[in-house]
């Protein structure tokens, strides 16, 4: 076997392999012994074939076959004394397939880049700092008290937080639409959930009012077929309801699974899950932080190959995402709207495993139970999904591989200048609200 190797591409090598004639002559007769020994010819007994019979019936088959397994076996031989650890599967063309002749064909692939640097030390990372105050907690159990509203009927005409239920018909063009009717629905005046003309409308109705409102659908509607048109809807008012909010008693606590149902134990367990929350949002936007770090500066080519399976991943998860909403997910989709997310995943999964790599990073069984417990902890049985885990290889290399990402970020934030910043929990948790969006950064 003889191998000559190019580089059109700075990840991009081009290997021509030539394999002697007699190896694939040699594999081409077992093939036509082989034919001629179990094939099916009218005329002829099972295993009395003639081999000029079976060459002629058979040659060319037996040639590809003979071809292709010698690719096979070369193209990883030729791997191996090269010294090339490929991304992805070769694209292979063959320029000479002829028995008699040397099999000569061309194998492109691209291998893994240099990264000029995995780490961030120099970067300067900001972390939020934020506690929980009591107005946090007394905003938390309002929200809570709010999902347990009750409806308590009206005949006065309805304002802003009232519950007002309906049936409408609506027309475009004279003529219903698909969706543009319902029977008691309930809508709250002002949450928002409704088109502002169509809540408008409602204000100030009461029980059996009827009445009629024209709107045009916005420009970016979800339903691409009533963007932009006119419509009109007939609407009849069933019922008013006034919000009901229940009092913060044993009953309201007990209700929320706090057994010892005091006032007390209520807020301290509020308290400990806005802390948990907490916790969890600062991890996520360090792990940003830390990843957007890694990456700025740090230019090196992307193997192709990688992006287009990551891209591939992202398509089939849309899809999922789709027939699981009862829409249909076999459609063409835009790959190009996929690729930069899908570089930046594999450029920086390229980084992390050459970190992980270098520093010798490796998870330790305590530290992947400890991950399982705390996983498990939020579920009703903890025991029944440790076990689930442990069960299977492949799930446990997944929290394995998690264990190693909170250990390798770590690593890269203790040699990182962390920059503590202070902030109000409320800003911290909800930064749309607040127009900061800015809590978490990383710079020179």
């Amino acid at each position: 076997m003889e191998v000559s190797i190019e580089s059109p591409g700075e990840i991009v090598r081009r290997m021509t392999i030539k394999v002697p004639a007699t190896e694939l002559e040699k594999g081409v007769d077992a093939r036509i012994v082989r034919f001629a020994r179990t094939a099916k010819i009218p005329g002829f007994r099972p295993g009395k074939v003639p081999r000029k019979v079976a060459e002629a019936q058979f040659g060319i088959q037996a040639l590809h076959e003979a071809a292709q397994e010698l690719i096979d076996t070369s193209y990883r031989d030729a791997l191996q004394e090269q010294a090339i650890v490929p991304v992805g599967m070769p694209s292979i063309e063959p320029k000479n397939l002829t028995r008699g002749e040397i099999l000569e064909y061309t194998a492109t692939i691209e291998v893994f880049p240099d990264i000029p640097r995995h780490d961030i030390k120099g970067k300067r990372v900001e972390r939020p700092v934020c506690a929980v105050e009591d107005s946090d907690i007394d905003q938390t159990v309002e929200t809570l008290r709010k999902r347990r509203t009750t409806w308590e009927p009206t005949f006065d005409v309805a304002n802003e937080g009232d519950r007002v239920s309906v049936d409408f018909k609506g027309t475009v063009d004279g003529e219903p639409f698909e969706g543009g009717e319902a029977e008691n629905y309930p809508a709250v005046i002002g949450s928002g959930g409704l088109l502002p003309e169509f809540e408008s409308a409602l204000a100030g109705t009461k029980a059996d009012d009827q009445v009629t409102v024209s709107l045009t659908f916005p420009e970016d509607y979800p339903n691409a077929e009533l963007a932009g048109q006119a419509a009109e809807f007939a609407i009849t008012v069933r019922d008013v309801g006034r919000p009901v909010l229940p009092e913060v008693d044993e009953d309201f606590i007990k209700a929320l699974g706090i057994s010892e149902g005091t006032t007390d134990a209520f807020r301290a367990e509020v308290r400990s899950n806005l802390e948990r929350e907490r916790d969890e949002r600062v991890r996520g936007l360090l792990r940003h932080a830390v990843f957007d770090a890694l990456l700025e500066g740090n230019d090196f080519p992307v193997p192709e190959t990688l992006i287009e399976e990551e891209i591939e991943r992202a398509i089939q998860a849309t899809r999922a995402q789709l027939q699981q909403q009862g829409l249909p997910g076999d459609g063409d989709i835009d790959r190009t709207r996929y690729r930069d997310e899908a570089k930046r995943r594999v450029a920086l999964g390229l980084v992390m495993n050459e970190f992980v790599k270098v520093r010798e990073l490796q998870p330790g069984d305590d530290e992947v139970k400890a991950h399982l417990e705390k996983l498990a902890s939020s579920y009703d049985d903890p025991r029944q999904v440790i076990s689930w885990h442990y069960a299977e290889r492949s799930r446990l290399s997944q929290i394995e591989a998690l264990v190693v990402e909170e250990k390798a970020i770590q690593c890269l934030l203790e040699e990182a200048e962390v920059v503590d910043n202070e902030i109000r929990f409320s800003e911290f948790m909800n930064p749309a609200a607040t127009g900061n969006t800015d809590a978490v950064s990383a710079t020179e």
